[in-house]
């Protein structure tokens, strides 16, 4: 029988937990008692049904109260565990009506090291090996912790209690209330009530840690915290940020942060980048830690951009919450919306919005292009589909990008009164998409939700074709498809065009829009606009072609536009010769953000001729000389008056340069490593680069050098540099002693950190055999070992994306078809056979191009 999702909270609304929670960490154990105050609803009943996963339920009591608050006994008969729904259900020889009533339940659990529910963290300090014991909670493990109504919709308010070891400091959403000794060298904590919230939301953490402290100008204490491994220093990064962007959003936003304090802390394992919970933020090491001497500018904006992201989260998923998983974007692509809006405010130095683009724009438009994808808001049929609803592409980089074209649309000044209005009116509620659009509605007198439900409930991406005439362009949409045909999809497209178009938008199959004639206008002049331009007329795309080479374009419009000449290349529209004559005309550019698109024209360059010797050198030569001017301008040395723009354009320059192995460069990189010998004490932005042209052409000793540094540094911006050095080794005896050393169950790689080091084996093509047996042989074993869940995606992703051949086509179909089955893998496996087809198509179509055209560069 199929296993479908059954809603809970219409049987059961929850209103107060009171939750006792007695950690044994030296046993990996944990006993609780929870009391659950709430509503019986429906109709009479001889059960009550509450969500637990893996927990034993020693004992259980109910009490119904009357309108007169008496309470009266519910005997509960037979506690039963359904596993398969998650389930425990309470059943009573009496029936039992609806109203108030208190349940009691007396449970254990295993804290374990699949990174959800409760779990361990591990580290050493002083030579001895430390747990910090944490949660993670979200879509829907607080199940695993203790019973209770784990859906968004059933909000109530938490009452903590945490017995703990007496010399751990214990975090929770809320300050501490008091604490007090407890039995046999343990304390009891008591947390302050929190707000009326979801149950993902209720987080804790306890362990050996220190932290640093600091106010915003309205008296919020904003803490962050890490493991005593960590130096204190590392954390002034996060916590004055903190601030900075809490007080921008609560001005943003018009809306106060309701919690008088905010703490986050970095967790040395951790499944995810970070996660919201309410007053407690949890982060990787990674997403949080910045050593003050020695960060790059891309590790500070990382780090940026995180915090932004999960403040975001404290007004969109926290105070105001979607009522079911189909609304998840309501959360998340309104949060990867404004980490971008908040930096942009307050770090105008970082371009936020050519980050933006080249970043989350291009990710959207490059997965909507298949039939299979999902779209932004998609139903829930099935409990195992929560977690897939979490495509970093969609949910998160589509979402953003709709809303930053309503924003464009709009204007500012309507979109900051809808949200106000919408926070206003929803605080510690639940909503759907339609609340939100009433507010835009009201705010701008026009039907936004009709502007934007298509874009919402429909999958897809629409190709905008362009035909010019004298003083008209004729436009026509319909959905862009590299693997079929769709005539019934339509969408109301905004136009945001540099030169003003009458109408604005297209909200038919074709339309006629007026221009003045003396400047053809370029569609989508800012990005944001969610489809992709095809200029049917010569005149009109040598204009396009034009504006790019002579940087008039915006430099969004820039970025977006060779990508949307490499979709077209890819579905046979255009060659991607024509794509590299044009970068080879773009030397002068220089904002490092239109640079990135040049590296994926040329990735894409590579996949098409991927394991071809002689194009291959060709195409290297075709980088060297492309990055000529600004390796020649720029150098290696770092100026301290260099913007934020140089230092990463240089770091890219640098990449495309020594990928192309030009001597020169190969060789300063290597005498610069080996001046230290550690990838630590190279140049913050320039340490991954510099570290894998040793590994790939200096001497071998230097592998031992970098393994061992990797085993004892502390610093995750050190170990994720030495991660990308080691894996682009093209020695496959190496690659097979790196397997051995990183990827056993057993070895010297955190199992949060597998799936990078898999992701630059397979994207490797010296090491990729290698990587895919690794993958095939173990696949039960890493199931097993990452808790199946969102990390078994990120390998359908990672083994997928290199792969442009129909012979990688059937062993990878042969391997995963069986695996279509499993509902939280299904919709990325099938995926992942439309693009892997899709490159071996479009690798058979052009490799001769490409190879021909290349033979300049020989």
């Amino acid at each position: 029988m199929t296993k479908r999702v059954k809603r809970l909270f219409e049987q059961f609304s929850p209103s107060n937990y009171q939750l006792d929670l007695d950690i044994n960490e030296s046993n990996l154990t944990f006993t609780g008692k929870v009391t659950i105050t709430g509503l019986i609803k429906g109709r009479p009943t001889q059960r009550l049904t509450f969500h637990q996963k893996d927990l034993k339920i020693n004992k259980a009591s109910a009490l119904h109260i009357d309108k007169k608050s008496v309470e009266k006994e519910i005997i509960i008969d037979r506690i039963n565990l359904h596993k398969n729904y998650d389930e425990v259900r309470l059943h009573s020889k009496q029936m039992v009506f609806p109203g108030k009533a208190k349940i009691t339940l007396e449970f254990s659990g295993k804290i374990t090291d699949q990174m959800h529910g409760i779990y361990p963290c591990y580290f050493e300090h002083d030579g001895q090996k430390k747990k910090l014991i944490a949660t993670q909670f979200e879509s829907h493990h607080a199940r695993e912790a203790f019973p209770c109504i784990d859906e968004p919709e059933a909000k109530a308010t938490f009452d903590l209690t945490l017995t703990s070891p007496k010399n751990h400091t214990p975090l929770s959403n809320t300050p501490v209330q008091k604490q007090t000794k407890g039995p046999e060298n343990t304390q009891i904590t008591t947390f302050e009530t929190t707000p009326v919230m979801s149950s993902y939301l209720l987080a804790f953490a306890v362990g050996e840690i220190h932290g640093v402290e600091g106010k915003t100008k309205d008296g919020t204490v904003v803490r962050s915290w890490a493991s005593v491994a960590q130096p204190k220093s590392h954390l002034n990064y996060a916590n004055k940020e903190t601030i900075a962007v809490l007080e921008f959003l609560i001005d943003y936003f018009r809306t106060p942060f309701p919690l008088k304090k905010c703490d986050q802390i970095a967790l040395p394992d951790f499944e995810v980048l970070a996660m919201e919970n309410w007053g407690l933020i949890t982060f990787r090491e990674v997403g949080l830690l910045a050593d003050p001497n020695n960060r790059s500018i891309s590790g500070e904006q990382l780090i940026s951009l995180v915090i932004a992201h999960e403040l975001s989260h404290q007004w969109f998923g926290n105070l105001v919450t979607m009522k079911w998983w189909d609304d998840l974007w309501l959360n998340e692509s309104f949060a990867s919306l404004m980490e971008h809006l908040a930096l942009d405010k307050l770090h105008p130095d970082w371009h936020e919005w050519e980050n933006f683009t080249s970043g989350r724009v291009i990710s959207a438009a490059n997965r909507d292009i298949y039939k299979d994808v999902q779209a932004v808001g998609v139903g829930v049929n099935h409990p195992d589909e929560i977690m897939t609803l979490f495509d970093p592409s969609i949910v998160y980089a589509k979402g953003a990008r709709l809303l930053k074209m309503l924003l464009d649309y709009i204007g500012e000044k309507d979109f900051r009164t809808s949200l106000k209005n919408y926070f206003k009116k929803h605080a510690f509620k639940n909503t759907t998409r339609d609340d939100l659009w009433a507010e835009f509605t009201k705010a701008t007198g026009r039907d936004i939700g009709k502007l934007m439900t298509p874009w919402i409930e429909q999958s897809g991406t629409p190709l905008l074709s362009v035909k010019t005439n004298a003083s008209t362009l004729e436009l026509t949409q319909q959905r862009f498809l590299l693997d079929g045909k769709d005539n019934e999809s339509l969408w109301p497209i905004p136009l945001l065009a540099d030169n003003k178009l009458e109408p604005t938008i297209l909200d038919k199959r074709s339309g006629t829009f007026s221009y003045d004639n003396n400047n053809l206008p370029l569609l989508n002049q800012q990005g944001s606009g969610h489809y992709i331009v095809k200029y049917e007329d010569e005149k009109q795309r040598k204009n396009q072609q034009s504006k790019i080479i002579d940087r008039s374009a915006t430099s969004d419009s820039r970025i977006i536009s060779i990508n949307d000449m490499l979709l077209l290349a890819q579905r046979g529209d255009y060659s991607i010769v024509e794509i590299l004559e044009l970068i080879s005309q773009c030397v002068l550019e220089d904002r490092d953000a239109v640079w990135n698109m040049f590296a994926r024209s040329i990735a894409s360059a590579y996949s098409l001729i991927d394991g071809e010797e002689v194009p291959e050198k060709h195409l290297r030569n075709f980088n060297k000389k492309l990055t000529k001017h600004w390796y020649d301008q720029l150098g290696w040395e770092e100026n301290p008056s260099d913007s934020p723009n140089i230092k990463h354009l240089r770091s890219t320059v640098l990449a495309i340069t020594i990928g192309g192995e030009n001597p020169d460069a190969v060789k300063k990189a290597i005498s610069m490593y080996e001046k230290t010998k550690s990838v630590e004490k190279l140049p913050a932005d320039q340490r991954a680069m510099i570290a894998g042209a040793v590994v790939r052409f200096g001497d071998k000793s230097h592998i031992d050098s970098m393994m061992h540094e990797y085993e004892t540094t502390q610093n995750p911006e050190i170990k994720d540099s030495i991660t990308s050095a080691l894996c682009s080794t093209r020695d496959k005896s190496i690659a097979k002693r790196l397997i051995a050393w990183a990827l056993a169950e057993d070895g010297a790689v955190r199992t949060q950190d597998i799936d990078h080091w898999f992701a630059y084996l397979m994207r490797n093509r010296y090491t990729r055999e290698l990587a895919w047996d690794w993958l095939t042989n173990n696949w039960n074993n890493i199931v097993k070992r990452v808790g199946g869940g969102k990390k078994m995606e990120y390998f359908i992703w990672y083994s997928s994306r290199p792969l442009s051949t129909k012979k990688w086509l059937k062993r990878y179909k042969d391997f995963f078809e069986p695996k279509t089955k499993q509902v939280a893998l299904s919709r990325n496996i099938i995926i992942a056979f439309s693009e892997i087809e899709a490159r071996a198509t479009w690798r058979e179509r052009e490799e001769a191009n490409i190879v021909a055209y290349l033979k300049k560069y020989q």
